[in-house]
């Protein structure tokens, strides 16, 4: 049985960049053997066929979750039914436009889910519209039963939420602050209600003025950001949306770095 289960929605414009994001995961995991790749295939036309066949040495399965919903809604159904398939001790989720930076980042990550904790991964900004401080769904590495005991839901609700005193402390905003309920919303609400805690790396890029002094990973002339834990880059998110061509100048830049990095 593997201990880690990798979910990935694939989309339209994503089959190069699961590719790449899965290179990463094979030069960098610490032993690639623990971990089963789930694709999930959100729409027909997304020819995961092609990521099957180009990294056959991985244990990978396929599941579909079509559906006629675009954006956050087609993704957070895409979301819910890798966490249906998700029996492992530890379960993640992975966009498509990632690549992991850390050698044995598996191992160094599970070892911080002790006590409350349950869920690690990608902090947001401060001005992010969700919540702040939290894990998000960049990049997360969970507990998968605490996970599904809460009954988390990544589908969004696209509506905004006024925080009152009863909420505010669980999204880890101020009273007043108005968030957009989008797809990961309930991990900090429903996590949190239940006594869970989770752990967020610290977001770093070029367009923050104030976390320059921390770039490791990225240069100025860079798009993207930097994950870090405790100063250490985790991994790395370019932004694809899926018009931004994986050849393109800005992504090719990413990789280059990427591969720069990984290599030593």
């Amino acid at each position: 049985m593997k201990d880690i289960q990798l979910g990935i929605p694939c989309g339209y414009n994503s089959e190069h960049y699961v590719n790449f994001l899965l290179e990463s995961v094979r030069r960098t995991v610490s032993d690639k053997e623990r971990i089963q790749v789930i694709l999930g295939q959100s729409k027909p036309g997304v020819d995961v066929g092609y990521i099957v066949d180009n990294n056959s040495d991985f244990d990978m399965k396929v599941i579909q979750s079509f559906s006629d919903n675009v954006g956050s809604l087609g993704h957070g159904k895409c979301i819910n039914a890798l966490l249906e398939h998700m029996t492992s001790e530890y379960g993640m989720i992975v966009d498509c436009d990632v690549a992991f930076l850390e050698k044995d980042w598996d191992t160094k990550l599970i070892n911080e889910l002790k006590d409350n904790n349950v869920v690690i991964g990608a902090g947001t900004s401060r001005n992010h519209h969700h919540y702040y401080n939290f894990p998000f769904t960049i990049m997360i590495l969970f507990k998968t039963e605490p996970i599904k005991k809460a009954d988390i839901s990544f589908m969004p609700k696209l509506t905004d939420l006024i925080l009152t005193e009863e909420n505010a402390e669980l999204f880890g905003r101020n009273v007043g602050d108005k968030i957009h309920l989008d797809t990961a919303w309930e991990l900090p609400y429903k996590l949190k209600s239940a006594g869970y805690g989770g752990i967020a790396l610290e977001l770093i890029t070029p367009r923050d003025r104030d976390s320059l002094g921390k770039l490791k990973f990225m240069t100025m002339e860079m798009r993207g950001e930097e994950q870090q834990l405790r100063g250490t880059p985790f991994f790395t998110h370019v932004g694809r949306s899926q018009t931004r061509p994986y050849d393109g100048p800005i992504v090719k830049l990413w990789r280059r770095r990427v591969l720069e990095w990984i290599s030593g």
